[in-house]
């Protein structure tokens, strides 16, 4: 008797849609579509326990369901999908960053800087990914994969409620619902101005880049001001403590990379007020002037202080030596004799470090200033000129040609500051 062949064993059925789609894909493809540093509870099946009861699985709103559909349809490993794990991540970790800022303007005591050097470089993040998914750019390389793609599309669904129900298959995502930039730098902008976060340099700096790469430059000025003027928190302290600091100290000044940084951010914006606003609040501080003498003329003036009194010991030495003349009229000539000479090359010396003119393009002094204001203003003077050559014809042979009501309040305002734009003595074809 022939016997018939045996019935195959049914293959059991998966819990859902999904853990068949993940099981299904080659083992290749599988690390490609990982997203996300934030790792996701996974979707399992439902348990037989020894006693005879199931564990149940977790809740899964509609709304997930039907985004999971909706990646279902899409070809594995597919341009589409990869932008769409690729946002679902960037939201993620928006939420972790505004959570970290809530923890620190929430916090009973004042957090030290690391916390807030961690957020700005978390918005940084943001913003870079932002700004390559709008325009379109490959997703990098090198990134910290945690979560599956599924994983990454179940928290994002996770988000919303029921009310979603009626949807039958889910919405891509879309560049709109990226956080706009004028977002991230309202983010940034409270945090710097909490009274409880201490603005360093290291801040600053990191502060003025964000709003560089945000393209919203007007936001820097304010913070500028502050770094001055702000109380000082006291590290740790619970509840916070501050101390008053001094706005026209010299370590209040604004370190000269950060304010150059910042008026390369205002002239790439092409904004001439806010510009000007930066010069105000950066070179035209008195703290900058007293970091300036503090850093330009502290040596110089110590050394002419003590010159006299190492010239007289030099004339006493000299005395010694003396055979046709009394050693007291000696030591008298040879002290006037070495002043003289000191105080005529440090006049002379004085006056050609004040007054060289050759890295002048537009902007040059007034006559009547006198050299000591020239000489500690020669910082607000380059911003000037910068200002000047950014805005004005780049031919030589057009300057001075310029029209306008920006480049009239320009040239006005550099006049009130003791300075002249484009004085017709200097320019190419007019001295003799």
């Amino acid at each position: 008797m022939k016997t018939g062949p045996l019935p195959l064993r049914p293959r059991a059925r998966p819990a859902c849609q999904l853990c068949d789609y993940i099981r299904q894909q080659p083992a290749y493809r599988r690390p490609f579509v990982a997203a996300s540093t934030f790792k996701a509870p996974a979707l399992r099946r439902q348990v037989t326990a020894r006693h005879g009861g199931i564990v149940p699985l977790p809740r899964v709103s509609a709304r997930t369901i039907a985004t999971v559909r909706g990646v279902q349809e899409l070809e594995p490993g597919t341009e589409t999908q990869r932008q769409w794990v690729w946002m679902a991540t960037l939201k993620t970790k928006l939420a972790e960053v505004q959570s970290h800022i809530k923890r620190i303007e929430s916090s009973p005591k004042v957090e030290s800087e690391a916390d807030t050097l961690e957020v700005l470089h978390g918005l940084e993040e943001i913003a870079r990914q932002a700004i390559a998914i709008r325009s379109r750019q490959p997703q990098p390389a090198k990134m910290d994969i945690k979560q599956s793609s599924a994983g990454a599309i179940l928290s994002m669904g996770r988000e919303g409620d029921d009310s979603d129900v009626g949807n039958t298959a889910a919405k891509p995502p879309s560049v709109g619902d990226l956080p706009p930039p004028s977002y991230l730098s309202r983010l940034a902008l409270d945090l710097v101005k909490h009274p409880k976060v201490f603005i360093s340099p290291n801040i600053l700096a990191l502060y003025i880049r964000l709003q560089r790469l945000l393209g919203n430059p007007r936001a820097i000025p304010e913070v500028l001001f502050l770094y001055a003027n702000k109380p000082v928190p006291e590290l740790g302290s619970s509840p916070p403590k501050y101390s008053r600091p001094s706005p026209n100290a010299a370590k209040q000044a604004i370190p000269v990379k950060l304010a150059d940084e910042a008026l390369t951010a205002a002239i790439e914006a092409k904004d001439m007020p806010l510009a000007l606003d930066v010069v105000k609040t950066t070179y035209c501080a008195p703290a900058w002037w007293y970091h300036r003498f503090l850093r330009k003329l502290a040596l110089p003036s110590t050394i002419a202080a003590i010159t006299p009194l190492a010239l007289y010991m030099i004339a006493q030495e000299l005395s010694q030596y003396s055979n046709y003349m009394e050693p007291w009229l000696f030591k008298l000539y040879s002290f006037m004799g070495l002043s003289t000479y000191v105080l005529c090359t440090g006049t002379l010396g004085f006056v050609a470090l004040t007054t060289h003119n050759d890295h002048h393009v537009r902007v040059v002094w007034r006559p009547g200033i006198p050299l000591l204001d020239r000489y500690m203003r020669e910082d607000e003077r380059a911003a000037l000129d910068r200002i000047a050559c950014a805005w004005g014809f780049k031919e030589t042979w057009r300057r001075g040609d310029e029209e306008g009501e920006e480049w009239e309040g320009l040239r006005q305002w550099i006049l009130l500051k003791g300075m002249i734009l484009d004085k017709a003595d200097l320019m190419p074809g007019m001295n003799a």
